[in-house]
């Protein structure tokens, strides 16, 4: 009987042990499982939060980049050039209305809705040290659009911009209260900055072709200048005259053909307003090889090719309208059949054989050939020609942007 008794408590002890076991793997079970879809539910947290926070500073980086775009559009818009001022206006009276900002009292702001009650602005502040405002002129001083022109090209004011553009991102629940007055709430913000630059056309002398060296000109058999109103070559006084043959009434014609002048400045910033790397930074195309050169150029594009030399020939005629900045050597080979209307700025020597034909203007800072080849090699003065380009190319262009860190305001 005892022995019966033990055996029976024994069994009782293991079904115990077995509904003890099975409560640990129970709890157990039910801590991964909650450590699992709290990982889960964190990670999924993480993960909306990271894409809002991208999207939201994504937006705010591209409502930036939009004020910068409005600015440049502004500027270029503007019935004075160069601009002296940045001063967008707001006149809902005027007839017609003037609605270049929604707060002229900062400068040029847009607010538009991206979605919901997600809204974006933009602020481009204009100077205006008299601002009766301390907290929004401190803010203003460091982010106002500024004329750099003497800083950056030494030239006349009006002639290069810094931009700078506030872009935000917010939630709008009180359109009766500012954007970041509660309970309007500011989720991004993002800084754009970029300098426009506006080119010009200063020719040395209003020619047909403006060299550097008279004595280095050669108008050969079947070249030919045509200056019409202006002159025929223009060239600095005691650098001798240029050789264009016995029957230079031909050869050159102008008011007058050959004009020897006591100043000249061909370089870049005298001729364009800007130095060769702000140039190229505007220009529709930088070439540095050769065989990249556009044929025909860009309609009224902007090529500056940074090149030792370049020949055009059949296969490659310079063929276009526009400006062509060469920095370098440039041959024109016989036959090669060119049609430019523009301006050619050769920084080298420039030979040009016929059937070929400019029309606008050459500025040559090295020697210079003009020779025919069954055919006439021309320059043509053309003052309308010139004078569409600087429609078209002398305005304001845009560099490439700076982005700066996030401002909160």
């Amino acid at each position: 009987m005892n022995a019966v008794k033990d055996m029976s408590n024994k069994g009782n002890n293991r079904n115990g042990e077995r509904g003890t076991a099975l409560i640990f793997a129970l709890m157990f079970t039910t801590i991964v499982v909650g450590i699992v879809l709290t990982g889960t539910l964190t990670l999924k947290s993480q993960i909306t939060h990271n894409r809002t926070l991208f999207i939201t500073n994504y937006q705010a980086v591209m409502t930036a980049r939009s004020g910068l775009t409005e600015g440049l559009s502004w500027l270029r818009r503007q019935t004075a050039q160069p601009v002296t001022a940045f001063e967008p206006v707001l006149d809902a009276d005027a007839n017609p209305q003037v609605l270049d900002t929604e707060d002229p009292d900062i400068g040029l702001v847009r607010d538009f809705r991206i979605s919901g009650n997600l809204w974006a602005r933009y602020e481009v502040w204009k100077e205006w040290p008299s601002d009766p405002d301390p907290a929004r002129l401190a803010w203003r001083q460091q982010f106002d659009c500024t004329d750099i022109s003497v800083a950056k090209v030494g030239g006349n004011p009006g002639t290069a911009w810094r931009l700078r553009s506030v872009g935000y991102v917010y939630r709008r629940l009180d359109e009766n209260v500012a954007f970041n007055v509660t309970p309007n709430l500011v989720l991004a913000t993002e800084l754009a900055e970029t300098d426009v630059l506006r080119s010009v056309i200063n020719l040395p002398g209003e020619a047909a072709v403006n060299v550097s060296d008279g004595s280095g000109c050669y108008i050969n058999t079947q070249g030919r200048i045509l200056g019409g109103a202006a002159a025929g070559i223009y060239y600095p006084q005691g650098s001798g005259t240029p050789t264009t043959g016995p029957r230079n009434e031909y050869r050159v014609t102008g008011s007058p053909s050959l004009a020897a002048s006591t100043t000249y400045d061909d370089g870049y910033e005298a001729v364009f307003g800007l130095t060769f790397a702000e140039l190229s930074s505007v220009a529709n195309m930088v070439i540095t090889s050769a065989s990249e050169f556009p044929s025909p150029v860009p309609e009224n594009g902007l090529v500056v090719a940074d090149v030792s030399s370049i020949q055009f020939n059949s296969s490659m005629p310079l063929n276009g309208t526009g400006i062509v900045i060469i920095r370098g050597n440039v041959t024109l080979d016989p036959g090669n059949n060119s049609l430019f209307s523009g301006l050619l700025y050769v920084e080298g020597n420039l030979t040009m054989h016929g059937p070929s034909e400019i029309n606008g203007s050459v500025v040559c800072t090295g020697n210079m050939t003009l020779q025919g080849n069954g055919d006439y090699a021309t320059i043509n003065y053309d003052r309308t020609v010139l004078a569409s380009l600087m429609n078209t190319l002398g305005n304001y262009r845009q560099a490439s942007s700076l982005f700066l860190p996030r401002r909160s305001r």
